[in-house]
């Protein structure tokens, strides 16, 4: 494989995780997977999102290889797929939070209520 052909394809691979990051309701289902494992059902109650959408954006992250699921007889109980998973999750919330002004002026928003 030539060099160039072999860094289209490590640059594709790259943009697959950027594009599952790139989803306001998935990267709310990575925060909550950051806290522990959950299941279809209490990712869907906690995000206010039916189970099919829920299954749908998990989906994706899955195919990102960023979330991995366990079967436990008729429901799957998803976790973040290892530690790198959360260190890039923790590193995209510091820089977002470092980075983005209005980010920071949310955040002390909802602290004041």
């Amino acid at each position: 494989m030539a060099h160039r052909e072999f860094k289209r394809k490590i640059y594709t691979e790259f943009a697959r995780i950027g594009t599952a990051l790139a989803s306001a309701r998935r990267l709310e289902l990575l925060d909550l997977l950051a806290q522990g494992p959950r299941h279809v059902e209490a990712l869907a109650t906690e995000t206010e999102m039916s189970v099919a959408n829920v299954s749908q954006h998990l989906q994706v992250l899955r195919q990102a290889r960023l979330v991995e699921a366990e079967r436990e007889g008729t429901k799957a109980l998803y976790r973040l797929a290892d530690k790198h998973v959360l260190d890039l999750w923790l590193t995209l919330r510091s820089v977002a939070e470092e980075r983005l002004a209005d980010l920071g002026q949310l955040r002390r928003e909802v602290d004041v209520h």
